[in-house]
């Protein structure tokens, strides 16, 4: 089922990965870490506050909820507890979406320069790659705490295609949330939209204004 398919992946010469929702079946342990982190404390999750951390880096995420509820924790106390509480779920249970290792390595085989743009955490992103034996298929790893914003800003990108000695127009971008979609066009990236669970309400955006919309890669194997 792949909607528009507007790429030529032959002159794409730069892929860039998102990780969470995209080449890994994660976005559950999120949903479920702030439910299950703010019921502790007596706290109901407000649904838009799910979505509004979506595109932002853990540490971001943090700072929010620390602002927005009386928990009597620093951003720092809710970083390192939210770490503490799903870092066993990367480290063992987390696993790559259907035929996303197997695109990787195709491309890295087939000499893509490959880099992970992620909102997540290195501790996360590589205990999670590794376990899957996908780590050494990427040659820039981004991070979005590392430039300051989440995914509602091209820093991100902008700075991986800075180490990547890439340009826009020979990149390809892969992700699964609208945030980074608009994102990410407004600085010339073509986006490939791997559909997840999490990013059900905007599907119909993200059908019609994605580059390349898939159900998952072993469309594109």
């Amino acid at each position: 089922m792949i909607i528009n398919n507007k790429i030529d992946f032959d002159k794409i010469q730069n892929y860039i990965f998102d990780m969470d929702g995209t080449l890994v079946d994660s976005m559950h342990l999120w949903d479920n870490l702030l439910i299950d982190f703010l019921g502790r404390y007596g706290y109901e999750t407000p649904h838009d506050l799910l979505r509004e951390v979506a595109c932002m880096s853990l540490l971001q995420s943090s700072a929010l909820v620390s602002e927005m509820f009386d928990l009597g924790l620093s951003a720092n106390d809710i970083y390192n507890e939210w770490l503490a509480m799903i870092y066993d779920g990367y480290a063992h249970d987390v696993k790559p979406k259907p035929g996303a290792k197997e695109f990787v390595k195709a491309a890295r085989d087939a000499g893509k320069k490959i880099a992970v743009a992620t909102a997540n955490s290195r501790e996360l992103t590589e205990v999670c790659l590794k376990n899957n034996g996908m780590l050494e298929y990427f040659d820039v790893f981004v991070f979005a705490d590392d430039v300051g914003s989440g995914k509602s800003s091209p820093d991100i990108y902008l700075e991986t295609l800075r180490q990547m000695g890439a340009e826009p127009e020979n990149s390809v971008l892969f992700e699964d949330i609208y945030e980074a979609l608009r994102t990410a066009k407004k600085i010339g990236l073509s986006v490939v939209i791997a559909e997840d669970a999490a990013s059900v309400p905007d599907r119909p955006r993200l059908k019609s204004e994605a580059d390349i919309y898939i159900k998952d890669f072993t469309e594109l194997t």
